[in-house]
């Protein structure tokens, strides 16, 4: 803001009259002794005010991790029982556990899951061995080992990740804004909003997602700070060739810390070249509009190859970054050679005084011609670049995942939201060039832009309502502020606006592939978000009043409202500091700048509209916080309802599975190596062919890990393989990862890979039992020991489809029928009934061979025991039967047996059954029962599961039995015969007399 002159513009007043003058005297100690302390401290209201906002932000990050740990009852159960949340969490305790027994030493090969292969680390390193280490340091201090203590500070270590956060953010926004007033509420708004941010770093969700904002965030802080120390320095090319460094000394170390952090990033999660790919997005725009305007590209391309190089030898010196540190090589390693091409390219170009918009020109075509290339040399480099558009987007069974599916659904393709995405961003490096001039063409097309992906979000289905369920109001706001922030900051060339603009674009990629990214896309528009709050506050002069406001606070606190001494210039809450600007006299800005001045000429009347439009505004402001704070809050109060992870049936289930069947010889703290595949005999590992995420997911090994004798994998679906493995101790065939899965990954006409997939949707027990017995291509070896099933996994209304889509057959399970509102198409075939996962949980096994259940648990949620009652009604609807249609136990466990062989003779030809009452541990009885025909010679034979003799040392302590003996009837005629259990286990013969 101009400073008012001391004297009217024609009364000429002598200057030295214009302030008093103070007579000269020596300078006391006590005199240099406060210029000392002004110096280093600064004088009282910028320490009052550095104090101030310090607190307020201290409470912002304290709040953040009250909020956080709101639903810890959840997590410590009244019997002891530490409950993480979801699925991850689970494994990042196996690592953690494992790092506690054998540290600094990481599990890099884990046998234990995948059975029959074990699988390589599939997490980054970085997230567990901080917990680890922050637990030992705690450990010592306290004194207390134990492995409660242990997963206690591991599951608050989220809630304190989410703190540190807090402060970063405040930081970013500051620098990007120089306002700590933007900063603050930044902080504050991430601090209590809802959605994945939050339920991703609750209490007990100690999964790596927090530590990916946070080292991001970083990241981006010393980003952002080294494109604020470039603002004032120019670099040439000829510099560099003259070996003049010095505008480069003030960045260089910022560059480096911006590569650290995203080294560290990378080592946190490994799918953190989404940033890489942010910075190499930014670095090739910025670099594009500089050169467009005639300005270095010097300082971008080398931050840009600073930040990659670092990032590079992080990556290469870490052991195993889950399935990724192959693709982040290539791809760090395409981006040093992509900025330096753009660099020589800018180089030449400006040497030669060509067309500046050759440039851009000269870089799609060279780009184009490198991935064409590229891709006819290496599938690798083929799967990359076509893979990257939508490097993030899941095909058939894996759209099934929760957190990878698209964000706005399947109704409008993710690649519709791309190509509006790589529009903005093709267009964003010319809206500050001279190639689009008119300031009102660049205000339109941004307009233009929003309401497209607007209506874009709308018409998807409810991605436009699920956004308020997951950023409440922020969710909205951002399209508004984006095309304003985009339009100034392409107007004033602000390279820190610029890259908030890239931020926000390219998370908004990433989460139109996958929900996700959530986690991530509410930094940058609660930030965009403030931003606008910041704007409405300018527009009615609240800076201004605020500055007023705080001069007369700060001179009653001095005990002089008209105090004379001098005054620190009052902290601008507007991002831009006033700057002197030289025109031409006869240009539009000097024309411009002369009204804009004349404008801003003291009048008494101005001093009283001013305040009048300042209290406006407050006003305006205060709703509009309201109407932010109060839905976030209450939004955020539901998310702190609940922390998931599994519920009591699947405790009881797993804990019960680990004290009552055979323990595996494995050691769970040892080291292994994980077996070398090589097929084709090139000397390299194998790998499945695929593109984007997929090429480095769908790993399938086909040589099985040497376990010692006694080891045996537990079948069920993926989602329940890391609670079977920490809760339970036992090796589960698929788990969270996706690994043995099974089923198809390109069409329906593919060979089927063994796994959970095919065994649960396999319509005969023979088709299952060849799926079970096909994950392990041992001989005399299956895949699974133990099949555990619960009632989502068998419902048609909940993961049964999942199971189906993995398979890419998802035809034929729909029924239509009459309901009082009309007529209802859902799953309840008899491709459906005659599942093995629909005969094994809602018909117990009662008509299987080599399949008995072992274990049953108590019932739970009132919504799955009436699935599981309506599935039984409509199966006796369909087939004209009268099943008991009573919920049963949510959770069941089954083990796949040899079988005993019971043989006798009976009238040839003619019908036989066996039959024995079981009673399950919950007190519920069912009849198993099995109908043959005799053969020519009136001989019969059975195979039967169940023993009536009871469990045996060292085997399956079942709690689920007949309750007497087989009945064996034909000819009207009925036998009683025991069978043993050394019979069922061995698959011995058993005569009926």
């Amino acid at each position: 803001m101009a400073q008012k002159s001391n004297h009217e513009p024609g009364n000429p007043v002598n200057e030295k009259a214009a302030a008093p003058v103070s007579k000269q005297e020596p300078a006391s100690k006590d005199s240099k002794s406060d210029d000392l302390a002004h110096k280093y401290l600064g004088d009282k209201s910028s320490i009052l005010t550095s104090v101030f906002y310090g607190v307020l932000l201290l409470i912002s990050a304290i709040l953040a991790f009250v909020i956080r740990i709101a639903p810890k009852d959840g997590v410590f159960l009244n019997n002891g029982f530490i409950r993480l949340g979801e699925n991850d969490p689970w494994y990042h305790w196996r690592n953690i556990d494992y790092l506690l027994h054998n540290y600094p030493h990481m599990m890099w090969f884990d046998p234990a899951t995948t059975y029959p292969y074990g699988t390589n680390q599939a997490f980054a390193p970085l997230f567990d061995m901080m917990a680890a280490t922050f637990i030992k340091i705690l450990q010592f201090l306290t004194g207390n080992t134990s492995s409660d203590y242990a997963m206690t500070i591991f599951a608050y270590w989220p809630c304190l990740l989410a703190a540190l956060c807090v402060i970063v953010i405040y930081f970013v926004a500051k620098k990007i804004f120089d306002s700590r007033a933007v900063g603050l509420a930044s902080a504050f708004f991430v601090a209590i909003a809802p959605g994945q941010f939050l339920s991703r770093s609750i209490i007990g969700f100690s999964d790596h997602h927090v530590a990916e904002v946070l080292f991001s965030t970083i990241a981006v802080f010393f980003l952002i700070v080294a494109l604020l120390k470039a603002k004032d320095k120019v670099i040439t090319y000829a510099d560099l060739k003259n070996k003049n460094f010095s505008a480069l000394k003030p960045i260089l170390p910022y560059a480096v810390l911006t590569g650290i952090f995203l080294g560290l990033y990378a080592l946190v999660w490994e799918g953190a070249l989404l940033f890489a790919f942010m910075i190499g997005v930014f670095v090739t725009i910025q670099m594009m509009a500089n050169h467009m305007k005639g300005e270095s590209t010097v300082f971008i391309a080398i931050t840009g190859m600073i930040i990659f190089v670092i990032n590079f030898i992080m990556v290469v010196v870490t052991p195993q970054i889950g399935e990724y540190k192959s693709l982040h090589m290539l791809a760090l390693s395409a981006g040093f050679i992509a900025i330096l091409a753009m660099a020589v390219l800018s180089y030449l170009l400006e040497k030669k005084n060509a067309n500046r918009i050759y440039y851009p020109i000269i870089l799609i075509v060279l780009g184009a011609a490198a991935a064409i290339a590229g891709s006819l040399i290496s599938d690798s480099v083929r799967n990359a670049v076509f893979g990257v558009v939508g490097f993030f987007t899941r095909t058939g069974g894996a759209l099934t995942i929760g957190e990878a599916s698209p964000y706005f659904g399947t109704s409008i393709p993710p690649i519709a939201f791309t190509i509006l995405i790589g529009i903005f961003l093709i267009v964003l490096p010319f809206l500050g060039t001279p190639y689009i001039k008119k300031d009102f063409s660049k205000a339109v097309y941004l307009i233009i832009w929003s309401v497209a992906f607007l209506i874009l979000m709308m018409i998807s289905g409810d991605g436009f309502i699920k956004l308020y369920g997951s950023f409440s109001v922020f969710g909205y706001l951002w399209l508004i502020a984006l095309p304003l922030l985009t339009y100034k900051a392409v107007q004033d060339n602000k390279m820190e606006r610029i890259f908030l603009v890239i931020w926000t674009m390219v998370i908004l990629w990433a989460l139109v592939q996958q929900n996700r990214f959530a986690y991530y896309f509410v930094v940058p528009i609660v930030i965009l978000t403030v931003y606008l709050l910041y704007e409405l506050a300018h527009y009615y002069k609240l800076d201004a009043a605020a500055a007023g406001w705080k001069k007369e606070i700060l001179g009653k606190m001095n005990g002089n409202s008209n105090s004379t001494k001098p005054e620190a210039k009052p902290e601008p809450a507007r991002a831009e500091k006033a700057e002197s600007k030289t025109y031409r006299p006869d240009s539009k800005a000097a024309k411009q700048a002369a009204k804009s001045e004349a404008v801003r000429q003291p009048s008494k009347p101005k001093k009283k509209s001013t305040s009048q439009t300042a209290i406006t505004g407050l006003a305006i402001l205060c709703i509009a916080l309201l109407v932010i704070v109060v839905p976030t809050a209450f939004l955020t109060v539901q998310y702190t309802y609940g922390t998931g992870g599994p519920n009591m049936p699947w405790i009881n289930a797993t804990t019960w599975m680990a004290n009552n069947t055979p323990a595996p010889t494995l050691d769970p703290y040892g080291t292994y190596t994980q077996p070398f595949q090589d097929l084709d005999g090139d000397g390299k590992a194998d790998r499945v062919s695929g593109s984007g995420i997929e090429f480095y997911e769908n790993q399938v090994s086909t040589v099985p890990f040497n376990y010692p004798a006694g080891c045996y994998g537990i079948m069920s679906w993926w989602d329940y393989g890391h609670w079977i493995e920490v809760i339970g101790k036992r090796m589960p065939d698929s788990n969270p990862f996706q690994f043995g899965v099974g089923g198809r990954r390109g069409n329906v006409t593919d060979p089927m890979i063994p796994g959970s997939a095919p065994y649960f949707t396999a319509e005969t027990e023979a088709d299952a039992t060849y799926y079970l017995e096909a994950i392990d291509p041992r001989d005399n070896m299956s895949g699974a020991r133990y099949i555990v099933t619960d009632i989502e996994m068998a419902s048609g209304m909940s993961k049964f489809y999942a199971m189906t889509a993995w398979t890419l057959d998802t035809d034929g399970y729909t029924v239509t029928v009459p309901t009082s509102e009309g007529n209802m198409t859902l799953i309840g075939s008899d491709r459906y009934f005659n599942s093995q996962v629909v005969q094994l949980h809602l018909f117990d096994a009662q008509h299987m061979k080599q399949y008995r259940m072992v274990y049953e648990s108590e019932k739970e949620s009132l919504n799955m025991q009436q699935q599981e009652s309506y599935y039984k009604e409509l199966y006796n609807f369909l087939h004209g039967t009268n099943i008991s249609t009573q919920s049963t136990g949510y959770v069941k466990i089954f083990e796949y047996v040899k079988g005993a062989n019971v043989t006798g003779t009976a009238t040839p030809n003619s019908t036989v059954t066996i039959s024995t009452m079981v009673q399950t541990n919950q007190g519920r009885n069912f009849m198993y029962s099995q109908t043959a025909t005799a053969d020519a010679s009136g001989h019969y034979s059975f195979t039967v599961p169940y023993s009536t003799t009871g469990p045996i040392s060292g085997q399956t302590n079942f709690v689920v039995k007949p309750t007497g003996q087989y009945s064996v009837t034909h000819d009207g005629t009925t036998s009683k015969v025991d069978v043993s259990e050394e019979a069922v286990l061995q698959g011995q013969t058993v005569q009926v007399v």
